[in-house]
């Protein structure tokens, strides 16, 4: 699977290809694993080109292979993810590396530009601490002591 991006800025297309391309990226994922099922990753790009590149035009990223990008919680332990960001032209060299069954097809060609990102993992612990807890406990035996001896003091 591929995923595109679109990014749309007032260019012209001066040429075919983004040429001499600098990018900056940020991401997220979800790092709660008791109120989510899967960790979810996603990656935001900006790019700029020197040439003027038309970026109304399709991007592409591929993230080992894919950009399915939804893991298991014991699949998403601490580790950095390569994002490889392709425009149509190198999408199209990569689809038929794949087809024909290179090994490494990312390996044959060149993208725009490759960036990573680091999820520090998952963490199952609950939304609250034990010492909460505690405390809420705490506070409802106190209360419901303190009512109990106000019905035994209106008894007598």
């Amino acid at each position: 699977m591929i995923e595109k991006f679109k990014r749309y800025t007032n260019g012209q297309n001066v040429s075919a290809s983004c040429q001499s391309p600098r990018h900056s990226s940020s991401g997220y994922s979800t790092q709660d694993g008791f109120f989510h099922f899967k960790t979810t990753y996603i990656m935001e790009f900006a790019l700029q080109c020197a040439n003027n590149y038309e970026h109304n035009s399709p991007f592409f990223a591929i993230v080992n292979g894919r950009v399915s990008w939804l893991l298991e919680h014991p699949e998403s332990s601490a580790q950095t993810f390569d994002v490889v960001v392709l425009d149509e032209d190198k999408l199209a060299e990569y689809k038929k590396a794949v087809q024909s069954g290179v090994e490494n097809p990312l390996s044959r060609i060149e993208p725009l530009f490759t960036t990573q990102y680091y999820h520090p993992g998952v963490s199952k612990k609950a939304p609250f601490s034990s010492e909460g807890v505690c405390l809420l406990i705490a506070a409802a035996a106190v209360y419901f002591a303190l009512n109990f001896k106000q019905e035994l003091a209106k008894r007598d």
